[in-house]
């Protein structure tokens, strides 16, 4: 069986969601307020957590088509409508539905531009300058944590999983399928697509990860510094906050 336990990122959701709690103890307001506290890279992080973040809806129309036989009589071509094909409207996915989010992303992407630089990483069949490929990173990292796929089977979506010692309860551990996050993550392909790269996936394994990984412990940065500022509106000790 699994323990669930306070997240204050799940809270910020469901405040704003839900707006005053019952009997006042909690309102939205409390919660904005404690958010207005925070960096501004943290609190426009907070705020696009709890924005309805989705993606473009493009129309790709089909326009109607009259089928024609064309014969010939008396040496005059003749033709005849046999068939008519109609039109359709079909909606394909475009780009993420949100300035926030590309802010928020460019931010991000700095981080790990000044981390390459340092490294003095070259990447092989870039598009454009470095900063593009930060870009691309970046916008994998958000992704990764704004969008869910599926629930991970393996810990129902908690990212958490009982850890036992024999038929004794020995805590808990981050569940290693989804890493914590409770999802089901992108694949390499899909990341690599993302991220507009012309790389085979052990390239990306081998050169890119690293990065992908740098951005993931910034926005986790943020994230505690959300879950910190939240707490204080409440009087638990510290200890009882901590999250595996």
């Amino acid at each position: 069986m699994l323990v669930e336990k306070l997240d204050f990122l799940e809270l910020l959701r469901v405040s704003i969601a839900h707006g005053a709690a019952n009997n006042g103890k909690m309102p939205k307001d409390v919660i904005l307020g404690e958010l207005a506290l925070l960096d501004s890279t943290a609190q426009m992080w907070a705020e696009l957590l709890v924005e309805k973040v989705d993606f473009e809806r493009i129309a790709l129309i089909t326009e109607a088509k009259k089928v024609y036989e064309t014969n010939i009589v008396n040496g005059v071509e003749v033709k005849k409508r046999i068939d008519d094909i109609p039109g359709k409207v079909e909606f394909a996915k475009g780009g993420v539905n949100s300035a926030n989010f590309f802010k928020i992303r460019n931010k991000l992407a700095v981080k790990i531009h000044k981390v390459m630089i340092q490294d003095n990483f070259k990447p092989n069949n870039v598009q454009g300058d470095l900063s593009n490929v930060a870009k691309g990173l970046a916008e994998v990292v958000l992704r990764n944590r704004l969008f869910v796929k599926a629930m991970c089977a393996k810990c129902q979506g908690l990212g958490r999983l009982e850890k036992f010692n024999g038929d004794m309860h020995a805590g808990e551990e981050r569940c290693t399928k989804c890493d914590g996050y409770g999802k089901r993550p992108y694949t390499l392909n899909e990341k690599i697509n993302i991220a507009k790269l012309k790389v085979s996936k052990s390239g990306y394994v081998e050169r890119y990860f690293k990065y992908e990984e740098l951005g993931e412990g910034v926005v986790m940065g943020w994230e505690d510094k959300i879950r910190s500022r939240i707490a204080k509106s409440f009087h638990f000790k510290e200890e009882e906050l901590a999250l595996s």
